[in-house]
């Protein structure tokens, strides 16, 4: 038979225990963008954009360069980037331009193959602006965390065909 004083230590102890793992659950859910297994259905208002590699003199589409597709629910946050033709065997990481230079948004991160495509995937809420997909080594900072470009290589950058959040009376523009 165990005493008050046992029975209260033994409580506290799992209260805090129990403490603890709620905060680690609350940061995980919380961050920027998490990851979204696979199968993650992007829920109502699927939208779409289309991001190309574009000549930085001109700003006009590259033809036949590189170029993705962000696919993401309005409602849900989920996203998946595909992209293509982009350096094999590369780091890059989507990333959400605010007009703020240097600031950015660091989205997602992830490798292309050994053909140069490139998938990601995950949460994110903000979909407003500018989102642009630029090699890793460009931007320091975090996932799901505000950073920075530390180099600005718009030739090898793919850029969104139109700001989001900003009405556009533009066509579809073919898909890269």
């Amino acid at each position: 038979m165990m005493g008050p004083v046992a029975l209260s230590y033994r409580s506290v102890r799992a209260l805090l225990v129990l403490s603890f793992i709620l905060c680690v659950v609350s940061v995980a859910i919380c961050a920027g963008a998490e990851q979204v297994p696979a199968k993650t259905p992007l829920g109502g208002g699927k939208k779409k954009l289309l991001l190309f590699a574009k000549n930085p003199a001109t700003w006009s589409i590259v033809k036949g360069g590189a170029g993705g597709k962000l696919v993401y629910g309005e409602t849900t946050g989920a996203f998946t980037l595909n992209a293509a033709k982009l350096r094999p065997r590369s780091a890059y990481a989507l990333v959400r331009y605010a007009d703020v230079p240097p600031r950015v948004d660091i989205v997602a991160r992830g490798e292309s193959d050994r053909r140069g495509n490139l998938e990601l995937r995950g949460v994110w809420r903000n979909w407003t602006k500018k989102f642009w997909v630029v090699p890793a080594e460009d931007v320091a900072g975090k996932n799901g965390e505000a950073g920075s470009l530390r180099a600005w290589r718009p030739d090898r950058y793919l850029f969104e065909e139109k700001q989001l959040g900003v009405p556009c009376d533009c066509p579809e523009p073919e898909e890269p």
